[in-house]
């Protein structure tokens, strides 16, 4: 039996399935996703970090001629977010009002006790989530200790007419954060969970794959991304001339756009 070493150094047996269900949210084919899958275990060892297996699949699509190799760098490019400048929190605020809520960040509320800064406001169908973002640039879990800190936050400013409050991650979560927002009523989104609904399936349901997912010069990311271009989508349509305005050469700007391209093509 294979295994394979997770990030905090438990071992799990290997899933090819999980390989093949992985490319296929990348959008490669059922043929590619096996063949993948098929020279991933012939070549892997046990205890392989995932890390290595995650290499080693985008080098197999590559190998296939497959343009969207990137998008299996999905949680990664999560985990790159935050050094660039650009909040999490307007990254979040950004997704939601893909899904049609009404949203602001950073919005400052006295509360019973103290004034609270509230990351993300957000509203829809009546109802007014007070959420709280937390970005880690590794892959830690978001656990009980952050979900009573949101409760206690969102019971001192219950009166701004805030209904419910609403933690989003990049990482997972804790086991013993997920029961305790099951009693408390608070709201979950992270990766992979809730299931079918995690940030990853938000994002790839949708087309928004971030522009950290590109391998470009980190120098290019941060330019486009002060600048709010987040999404590969917001790349492809500036274009190279508004590109060109943020300080990128020509060329910057037009491989740029072409790597942009790939990803949501």
């Amino acid at each position: 039996m294979l295994r394979v070493r997770k990030r905090d150094s438990r071992l799990e047996e290997f899933s090819k399935a999980k390989i093949i269900r992985t490319c296929l949210r990348a959008g490669a084919s059922k043929r590619v996703a096996e063949r993948v899958a098929d020279e991933v275990e012939r070549r892997i060892y046990d205890g392989i970090s995932t890390d290595e297996v995650l290499e080693l699949v985008i080098e197999l699509l590559l190998k296939h001629e497959y343009p969207k190799a990137e998008r299996y760098d999905l949680k990664r490019s999560l985990l790159r977010l935050g050094p660039s400048g650009f909040g999490f929190e307007k990254f979040v605020a950004r997704l939601l009002k893909e899904y049609g809520f009404e949203t602001e960040t950073n919005v400052i509320v006295q509360g019973k006790c103290v004034e609270q800064e509230i990351d993300v406001v957000a509203e829809k169908d009546g109802e007014k989530y007070m959420i709280e973002c937390k970005f880690h640039n590794q892959p830690i879990y978001t656990g009980l200790k952050e979900a009573m800190y949101t409760y206690a936050r969102f019971l001192d400013v219950e009166g701004h007419g805030f209904t419910k409050p609403w933690i989003f991650t990049n990482t997972k979560f804790s086991e013993e954060a997920k029961r305790y927002a099951r009693c408390m009523g608070i709201r979950l989104t992270g990766w992979n969970y809730p299931e079918n609904e995690g940030i990853e399936v938000l994002l790839e349901s949708r087309g928004l794959y971030p522009v950290t997912i590109l391998r470009i010069e980190k120098e290019i990311l941060d330019t486009v991304v002060n600048a709010g271009l987040v999404f590969c989508r917001d790349i492809v349509k500036a274009c190279e001339p508004k590109l060109r305005t943020l300080g990128l050469s020509k060329d910057e700007a037009r491989r740029l756009v072409e790597e942009a391209k790939k990803v949501i093509s």
